[in-house]
């Protein structure tokens, strides 16, 4: 099972780094390991603080979004969710 190209995963991921960027944030992707990814949301000048849901719900749609994408372990997708108030801002 080959993972996705860096390329396939900021597709896949592309709706949420969207979003968020209706926001003023930026949606930063580092990849883990084949199925492993560290999202850092970095937060903008203007920056909605309001507007940003639960890490837990972001990760939870970054994993769908990746495994929808293409192939993907039985354990699915490990992803990592950091937010401005984790970055210390």
């Amino acid at each position: 099972m080959s993972s996705l190209t860096d390329a396939d995963v900021a597709a896949a991921l592309r709706p949420l780094s969207d979003a968020l960027a209706a926001d003023d944030y930026r949606l930063d992707v580092a990849r883990d390991g084949d199925f492993a990814v560290t999202l850092t949301v970095v937060a903008l000048d203007g920056a909605c603080a309001e507007c940003l849901v639960p890490a837990e719900i972001t990760r939870r749609m970054a994993e769908q979004r990746l495994t929808a994408a293409g192939a993907a372990p039985a354990a699915g997708w490990q992803v990592q969710v950091r937010y401005p108030a984790d970055l210390g801002h």
